[in-house]
């Protein structure tokens, strides 16, 4: 009787410790799938601020284009030198510098 007990106890305890090692893989395991996720998560948040951002960059570069052109149209700019007094230039207020 006394070969039986032991010879079942190392299988048992063997049996108890793989248990306990195999629950704390699958702890780790299930804590690390978490925390992955977490992190996709604010991967996901902060890709989406800075497509955000990006949208209202554009959209301010195609306003400030519009507005450029605006300012240099050649209607406004004949308007503006009318008002100022300019004219086109005559022969000999052109100098040109060679390069």
């Amino acid at each position: 009787m006394s070969t039986q007990t032991s010879e079942k106890r190392p299988a048992v305890r063997g049996t108890t410790i793989l248990s306990i090692v195999l629950m704390g893989l699958f702890l780790v395991l299930g804590l690390s799938q978490v925390w992955l996720n977490i992190e996709r998560v604010d991967l996901a948040y902060k890709v989406s601020v800075l497509e955000s951002q990006l949208t209202a960059q554009r959209e301010l570069d195609d306003k400030l284009e519009v507005e450029r052109n605006n300012l240099a149209s050649p209607q406004r700019l004949r308007a503006l030198a009318k008002d100022f007094g300019l004219g086109p230039a005559h022969s000999g207020q052109v100098r040109r510098i060679a390069q």
